[in-house]
């Protein structure tokens, strides 16, 4: 399948941006993945949810072969924070210490595949890396979501135990734009204390499911208290981008990864390549906002 975006970034923007100097201050991709699955998914490659089991062990010894020092994502959000972020007591980094070349790995809605294909390469390497669930499909007992399997309560207890951080992907992974405040609200507290309760350790990430509206900017500011009313100190969006000194680590932007991305594309994602897709995916998402402009939200 032709891809479009692929065809940008690879042939205009990747070669052109070997010709501008660096940007300034660090640029920090925060990867998004979601199932580690052979399953084929049919649609434009750019919203596939899958990568299949050695798609992912590529992409992870690409990171490794290429010299990509892989952290946590509270470490990343310590690094681009400054005073006027909101987070005064938050330590900041000298720039002659920071690495060149860092990536953060995160996972969306907590597949029980994961656990089968994602950790075991990770752990071999060392990369840390946070697991985002909606606690109302994770049980004692198995369940599903979108027809995957989840993670069960005991499974995330033993990955903590390793090392792997969790945070929230709200209860139900209901569209919240649109929903009640109060509902809203619901989602992001009872989220937030289900974690710490059966984890017996503080969830301040959050990670907002599905497309998140950043065009409309009285949701996001709205949104945005909320969060931090509810606990939380971090959260990640599905706005494309990579993470730089001063963003507002309570709407993190991410690059989205799947089976489509062959080492060319990911490279290419990874060194800023695909974040010319930011503007027009803002520009898009604007336009929409002004279509739907009489329509009241979150009331």
């Amino acid at each position: 399948m032709f891809r479009l975006d692929r065809f940008i970034t690879i042939s205009l923007f990747n070669p052109f941006k070997s010709l501008l100097p660096p940007p300034k201050g660090i640029r920090i991709p925060i990867l998004m993945y979601h199932s580690i699955s052979d399953e084929p998914e049919s649609g434009h490659p750019y919203f596939w949810l899958n990568t299949s089991a050695k798609r992912f062990a590529e992409h992870m010894q690409f990171l490794r072969d290429n010299n990509y020092k892989v952290i946590d994502l509270s470490e990343a959000v310590k690094m681009i924070s400054t005073e006027s972020s909101g987070f005064p007591n938050l330590p900041t980094f000298h720039h002659s210490s920071i690495p060149q070349k860092m990536v953060v790995l995160t996972f969306d809605d907590g597949f029980q595949d994961f656990l089968k294909h994602a950790w075991p390469v990770m752990a071999e390497f060392g990369f840390p890396v946070t697991v985002f669930v909606p606690t109302a499909f994770v049980c004692d007992s198995r369940k599903a979501f979108n027809g995957r399997e989840c993670l069960t309560w005991s499974e995330i207890r033993e990955l903590g135990s390793y090392g792997v951080s969790f945070g929230s992907h709200s209860v139900n992974h209901s569209t919240l734009y649109g929903l009640p405040w109060e509902e809203v609200r619901r989602e992001l507290l009872d989220s937030r204390l289900r974690l710490e309760d059966e984890l017996q350790a503080p969830a301040i990430c959050f990670a907002y499911p599905y497309a998140f509206p950043q065009e409309d900017r009285s949701f996001v500011l709205r949104f945005r208290q909320e969060l931090i009313d509810q606990g939380y100190l971090t959260a990640v969006t599905t706005a494309i981008g990579r993470a730089r000194r001063g963003c507002d680590p309570l709407c993190l932007e991410r690059l989205p990864v799947n089976e489509g991305d062959d080492q060319e594309l990911f490279e290419a994602k990874l060194a800023g390549a695909y974040d010319w897709l930011a503007e027009a995916q803002a520009f898009v998402r604007r336009m929409k906002c002004v279509l739907r402009r009489d329509r009241p939200f979150n009331a």
